[in-house]
């Protein structure tokens, strides 16, 4: 089939939303005829690319078209970053018309970026629409809002309250569900969301997956005499709430035997580190920043891994933890959710604060303390990573894509 596709941003050497473009139109370029609209900024990217695999060259059609930009204006005014994107979807439905007139296509799939608050405009070419994944109506529990302090919770405070209106009110995204014929979103919440608001049946199909999940690897366990080593990974940022770990690693029953090693940085940075001096957590390890082989092998040098995020949708990271055989214990919120099983990790429920950091501690002591356990998830979360691999998501949007053209 011949198949137009919105992919705003798409790089073979980013992560994020560029990766998950790529890696989305990469599997499903062999299948089918693509014509891919991207911005021009991933433009020397992906003709690298080419360069080093020019075999691979006749299964694209890229065209590239260039977003303005005003950085002095997004710095006094974030949101300004919607006004430039929004023409920029103008420029693509225009180049989408012309292209539709030479090549007739049969479907056409707005992939990303994935907020729902920008559906592009090319639902208005009246052929089967494909949308997604989609997310972003992720709504930060009120009550947790308190422990982010209070920067963090007037931020998130102010994007629940927008979210929410965005979401019953605003006319294009209205439009743009009127026309979908299929809809993917990136979790459970945005396909509730979907049902509730708009009416709109959606499949699940998280946003983010791996290119080489690995196969077979010995499992985490844990000597008698050796320190627990935990991993944690993130932006240093309000919303990403470190601090329950801290807390929760101080009340664990063998703290003095529990290693933190904490990836990342930001504006929480030396908070947490003051935090964690206050609680006597002397085994603490602060990365800042590292490559990614380096990250990685950190993260393979811990016993489990634990995310304590109270507003992403789902994270590349843990999929890497996952392929990495690292039990994961996080909150049962969002794309964590959906990812995370009985098999492969503990979901802790987010209540209040109080019984967040109790229950963290309570998985902790049980890992430590149960080696069994800790094998047993270890061994499910390398089976878990293997369905998350780009191949079977493709193969997935495939059925989609030969369900829509009969």
């Amino acid at each position: 089939m011949k198949i137009l596709i919105n992919c705003y941003a798409c790089s073979p050497y980013k992560g994020s939303e560029p990766g998950m473009g790529w890696n989305f139109v990469k599997c499903l370029a062999k299948l089918h005829e693509l014509h891919i609209i991207t911005e021009r900024k991933f433009e020397a990217d992906i003709n690298q690319y080419f360069g080093e695999h020019p075999e691979e060259m006749k299964y694209f059609n890229f065209y590239f078209i260039e977003k303005e930009r005003h950085k002095k204006l997004r710095k006094i005014y974030p949101p300004s970053y919607y006004w430039f994107y929004q023409a920029w979807q103008k420029k693509a439905f225009e180049l989408a018309k012309e292209l539709d007139k030479k090549h007739n296509f049969d479907i056409i799939h707005q992939l990303n970026m994935i907020g729902y608050r920008e559906p592009g405009y090319l639902y208005k070419l009246n052929k089967p629409f494909i949308w997604g994944p989609i997310g972003g109506f992720n709504i930060t529990p009120w009550k947790l809002l308190p422990t982010m302090g209070m920067k963090g919770a007037i931020f998130y405070t102010c994007r629940n309250i927008i979210n929410l209106y965005q979401m019953h009110h605003s006319k294009r995204v209205n439009e743009a569900m009127s026309k979908v014929q299929h809809l993917i979103c990136a979790t459970k919440d945005a396909q509730k969301a979907a049902k509730e608001i708009w009416n709109k049946e959606a499949i699940i199909l998280p946003e983010v997956g791996l290119l080489n999940p690995i196969s077979q690897i010995q499992p985490k366990s844990r000597e008698n005499n050796e320190s627990f080593r935990i991993c944690w990974s993130g932006q240093h940022t309000p919303g990403k709430s470190l601090n329950f770990l801290l807390e929760a690693v101080s009340k664990c029953k063998n703290k003095e035997n529990i290693e933190l090693h904490i990836l990342g940085k930001g504006e929480k940075t030396k908070s947490w580190q003051h935090l964690a001096s206050k609680l006597k957590l002397k085994n603490t390890v602060w990365y800042k920043w590292l490559p990614k082989d380096k990250a990685v092998e950190v993260m393979n040098s811990c016993h489990i891994f634990v995310i304590t995020s109270l507003a992403d949708a789902t994270s590349t990271v843990l999929l890497e933890a996952l392929s990495l055989g690292l039990p994961v214990v996080a909150l049962d919120l969002f794309g964590f959710s959906n990812v995370i099983t009985a098999n492969c990790g503990i979901k802790i429920a987010p209540n209040n604060r109080k019984q967040i950091t109790e229950d963290l501690s309570k998985a902790i002591d049980l890992l430590y303390s149960q080696n069994n356990t800790l094998q047993s998830l270890s061994k499910g979360a390398f089976e878990r990573a293997k369905e998350f691999s780009w191949n079977k998501k493709a193969d997935k949007i495939n059925q989609i894509y030969t369900g829509l053209v009969k």
